[in-house]
């Protein structure tokens, strides 16, 4: 398997961001907290924690299974508590009667001037939302936003009807010839065979948080896998082929 390594010049520099936190915790005997993240930094972040033999580090979103998680790095015996970390949920309502979308959301976030790293998940009910911001961020948000797109909203501290653990997907079927992370990835996406194999070996696929450069790797069953530009999927595989032998793969696109 060729070596995990950044493929652009942005990647390096954070690559050397990471480095720095570590150092900086060391120095400072203190805790370094990151950014969101998402899956491709956080692979990259891992991959220097492992070169440097750093264990002594934390992943939190904000909630259980949150995609979208900050790094902690800490001295020996200062383990932050998940509620130190400097991430607030805003609650949102709204009528149920009107639909809004994530990309709704986020977008009237970046209109404020946020940065994508300074926001977490997004997570959406009927008629309810929680955006995940850095602490530091949402006095200013809940200042500036009275209406999502067009709809009016109501700040709210508190989310019970919200089910942070369930995520809606896109599910279809696909039949792929190999379970190649190529073949597997061109299902997903439609992409064609040669442009996902081209994906993935210009380290545009992630495979469990993991940047994959073979496209030969075997995808297994409950594989996460994310595809630069393409979006994120589950892909489930129980065994079965069709009648010509291919393998019947389940996938599920997040939404």
């Amino acid at each position: 398997m060729k070596e995990q390594r950044c493929t652009n010049g942005e990647e390096r520099i954070f690559s050397l961001h990471i480095d720095d936190m570590i150092v900086l915790s060391d120095k400072r005997n203190r805790v370094c907290y990151s950014d969101f993240l998402n899956d491709r930094c956080l692979s990259i972040a891992l991959d220097v924690l492992r070169r440097r033999g750093i264990t002594d580090y934390m992943l939190w979103g904000g909630y259980e299974n949150a995609e979208r998680v900050m790094l902690a790095v800490y001295p020996e015996y200062q383990k932050p508590e998940e509620k130190e970390f400097p991430i607030e949920c805003i609650g949102m309502k709204y009528r149920k009667s009107d639909e809004l979308s994530h990309r709704d959301f986020l977008g009237s976030l970046m209109a404020l001037g946020l940065k994508r790293e300074a926001v977490g998940d997004i997570v959406i009910t009927e008629g309810m939302a929680a955006v995940f911001v850095k602490s530091e961020l949402a006095p200013y948000v809940r200042s500036q936003i009275s209406k999502i797109g067009r709809v009016g909203i109501e700040f709210t501290e508190y989310t019970p009807e919200l089910s942070f653990k369930s995520v809606d997907f896109d599910e279809y079927t696909r039949t792929v010839p190999s379970l190649r992370a190529d073949a597997v990835v061109s299902a997903c996406t439609g992409l064609s065979r040669s442009k996902a194999q081209k994906a993935v070996e210009s380290g545009l696929v992630a495979v469990g948080g993991s940047i994959v450069y073979d496209a030969d790797r075997k995808i297994d069953d409950k594989d996460k896998i994310s595809v630069r530009g393409s979006g994120k999927f589950i892909v489930e595989f129980d065994g079965a082929t069709s009648k010509k032998g291919r393998y019947i793969l389940i996938v599920k696109k997040y939404k």
